[in-house]
């Protein structure tokens, strides 16, 4: 029953403020793109505290050239990671520190949450994309330059961070990389047609 209520209330919440922002700033304005990817952003981080929303594994599998971060670098990955970890921003993802402990259980943990928090940010990028497609397909081509822009922000660079700051755990702590090679091989060993043996 709790649980619900936090969905229903962070969702009518959130459904007020963006109805609120479109009619003060209006649909085109900068202030309301901003909201249109900020509000679900922290309507998803309320809501995440009762229902975290995840993606398949395949989806966190690091490929090879993001083991390297040479890409993610060239993108200003490091800048990112400098306002999130030193400026204001800091306050929003307490969890997202490498444990003062470094046990296999510890490591596991925050490589769980890194994970949740790409999947949020991916889902938004996803669907604020969807968003900004239909602003465009209205004629509201700033409202939709502008979207988009906030979501690169706010959504895009934050799933780049996590997979960037995942590769580096992996690299310093190989136990994460073995248990992640192990998931593949018996990912791609499953086959639905068998009955696997109870673990």
């Amino acid at each position: 029953m709790r649980r619900s209520l936090i969905v229903i209330g962070a969702t009518t919440v959130a459904g007020l403020l963006l109805v609120w922002g479109w009619r003060v700033f209006g649909a085109s304005s900068a202030l309301f793109a901003f909201m249109v990817v900020w509000v679900p952003m922290t309507w998803l981080g309320t809501v995440s505290r009762v229902v975290q929303p995840r993606l398949p594994r395949s989806y966190h599998e690091l490929r090879d050239f993001e083991r390297d971060g040479r890409l993610y670098e060239l993108l200003g990955v490091r800048l990112v990671k400098r306002l999130l970890r030193r400026g204001p921003l800091a306050v929003f993802n307490p969890d997202l520190h490498l444990p003062a402990e470094h046990s296999s259980e510890r490591l596991a943990r925050l490589d769980q949450r890194m994970r949740d928090a790409e999947a949020s940010h991916f889902i938004l990028f996803v669907v604020t994309l969807g968003v900004a497609a239909c602003a465009a397909a209205r004629g509201w081509w700033t409202a939709a330059g502008l979207i988009v822009l906030f979501d690169v922000l706010l959504n895009g660079y934050p799933v780049v961070l996590q997979r960037y700051n995942r590769a580096l755990l992996q690299k310093r702590f190989p136990m994460l990389r073995n248990a992640e090679s192990r998931n593949q091989e018996a990912s791609a060993s499953w086959d639905p047609g068998v009955a696997q043996p109870d673990r």
